[in-house]
């Protein structure tokens, strides 16, 4: 069957192409409006599936979406909030329960309602401009979508499948048994508790920009250890008990945030708000591997971007092996909206494990020729590109690549990754520099899978860390060989890579190592702060003159830039 999945609207829209079980096409809308986690309708991102795939919306025979109708959705977020036994909560003061509540009632509902109806006038006006059948719409629930992605995805069987997000459709997280083609709910988390505002309350309060720079607070939080006072401030607002998490009070609590942010200062802040992320989530998972006896846990939800989370859940007791979606946001439920309507209408397709997600545009010869001309760039099509990348990073050139189908999700895996050696540890400070980011984690190293024993002693799950997804420790020969990549805590974020897999990139890797003896490489994402990852040959090309990179490898072509 032919299944056209679209993505909840309202952060970082997408969609997703499933044919007989397998992904054909997928990405975000992002991609083409060059509008960073674009809000809206995916026209876009639509129309180019449908050119890829060479069918229409009207040509599909299912078209899902991970959100519900209007009404419905503005009362499934009313909901739980109206009900909550607010006169029972214990922990929270008096005032800040009032505060809470008067925050959702004056500014997150309305705030919310204005949301829903916008997106969905364009939700409606792709049906009028297309002619599909409102009856063909067909509804996966939000947080269902996300486990299911991550279920299919890993290819774990059976699973333990858990999800954690600001909110979709009124809960925050959910917990299911998955087996087979079946998985059944366990247990579901309400507003108004949500770990993803309890994270983005101190985003914001840093002056981040909240469900986009948690990143930032991740690496910060890696400077400083927090006290027990620190702790016990912030294990009033969040904790895990019987199986849930709870964190009613977040809005409330903000005024009392931002004076805890004054009196500890930025990095014991941080420390603090990710010290008791971990411990109220691994809690929770924990309690939940324990009760069904889990090996593998399957992770989605924007939530779980918290690569130091991740690396948390995988250490827990029992745990052998854990999964994240790459897609966890919001921007990858058109992958699970899809897989559930496959299997609520009673199909048999077999959906495999994912050992990529090169789902997206790829550049054309004739693309990648007209935008190197236009720039007007000197460039050569050498007979062995592999080994000329690797011979110019091995000579301390930055490098930028933009080949081949372009990574789903917000990772850059080495289509459109930017590449350097990892010997200098100054790199953080002048990279970031040129690219105009502000970061505090350093960046990704991509390592060999055959490699990851002696760069990384405790990884056990090496199938995520091919998508970049969580944190490890690094032996002590990785520290020494390659500082540039790994934290102040003796941690990376590795991506794992194998030949079957991208030829090309493990091809650089090899013949980079052979020659410097270094087994890894830098690889960051290619794109300017702020900017989407690039996706087209033009845009590569205006990012890394702007940056001031000194080689661009676009598709078969190698770009002299500024070096």
């Amino acid at each position: 069957m032919k299944i056209l999945g679209i993505s909840e609207l309202d952060n970082d829209a997408g969609a997703c192409a499933l044919i007989y079980g397998k992904v054909a096409a997928a990405a975000n809308e992002e991609r083409f409006s060059r509008i960073k986690q674009h809000a809206g309708f995916p026209f876009r991102a639509i129309e180019w599936i449908s050119k890829t795939t060479g069918l229409s919306p009207n040509d599909f025979d299912g078209i899902a979406i991970a959100k519900p109708e209007v009404d419905e959705e503005i009362r499934l977020v009313r909901k739980p909030v109206q009900e909550y036994q607010w006169n029972g909560e214990r922990r929270s003061s008096f005032l800040e329960k009032k505060l809470t509540q008067a925050a959702f009632r004056y500014y997150r509902f309305p705030k919310h309602k204005r949301s829903v109806l916008q997106l969905n006038a364009q939700l409606e006006s792709w049906i009028r401009q297309t002619g599909v059948d409102r009856s063909r719409i067909y509804r996966v629930d939000h947080h269902r979508a996300h486990a299911l992605s991550a279920q299919v995805a890993s290819g774990f069987d059976p699973c333990l499948a858990v999800t954690c997000d600001g909110q979709g459709a009124g809960v925050t997280g959910t917990v299911w048994q998955g087996e087979g083609r079946l998985l059944a709910p366990i247990q579901k988390t309400y507003l108004p508790h949500s770990m993803g505002n309890f994270y983005a309350a101190a985003t914001k309060a840093l002056g981040f920009t909240p469900n986009r720079h948690e990143g930032k607070v991740t690496g910060l939080a890696a400077y400083a250890k927090s006290t027990e006072e620190d702790l016990a401030f912030l294990r009033r607002l969040a904790w895990a008990e019987g199986g849930d998490y709870f964190a009613p009070c977040v809005y409330g609590a903000y005024p009392g945030i931002r004076g805890f942010l004054n009196q500890a200062g930025k990095e014991r802040f941080a420390a603090t708000f990710q010290k008791v992320l971990e411990e109220t989530l691994a809690g929770w998972v924990r309690f939940h591997v324990e009760t069904t006896q889990s090996k593998k846990v399957v992770l989605s939800g924007g939530v779980f971007a918290n690569v130091k989370l991740n690396q948390r859940i995988a250490e827990i007791d029992g745990v052998e092996e854990v999964f994240i979606f790459p897609g966890m946001a919001d921007g990858g439920l058109g992958h699970g909206a899809a897989i559930g309507w496959d299997r609520d209408h009673g199909l048999n397709e077999s959906i495999p494990g994912i050992d990529h997600i090169f789902w997206g545009p790829e550049p054309t010869s004739t693309e990648c020729a007209r935008a190197i001309e236009d720039a007007g760039l000197a460039a050569s099509r050498p007979g062995d590109l592999s080994q000329e990348t690797a011979s110019l990073l091995s000579q301390g050139k930055v490098i930028a690549v933009c080949r081949g189908p372009l990574e789903f999700g917000p990772r850059a895996l080495g289509h459109r990754s930017i590449l350097y050696q990892t010997t200098d540890p100054t790199v953080n400070d002048w990279l970031n520099v040129k690219l105009r980011r502000t970061e505090f984690m350093p960046f990704a190293p991509v390592t060999r899978m055959e490699d990851a024993a002696s760069c990384y002693p405790n990884l056990t799950s090496k199938s995520t860390a091919r998508f970049m997804t969580l944190t490890t420790d690094c032996s002590k020969e990785m520290s020494e060989k390659c500082p540039a990549v790994v934290h102040v805590d003796g941690t990376a974020r590795p991506q794992l890579i194998e030949r079957e897999t991208d030829p090309f990139y493990y091809d650089v890797l090899s013949q980079y190592q052979e020659e410097t003896g270094f087994p890894c490489l830098i690889n960051t994402s290619f794109n300017l702060h702020e900017e989407p990852i690039v996706a087209t040959a033009a845009d590569a090309v205006r990012a890394a003159r702007e940056a001031g990179l000194d080689y661009l490898v676009l598709g078969d072509y190698l770009v002299r830039v500024g070096g």
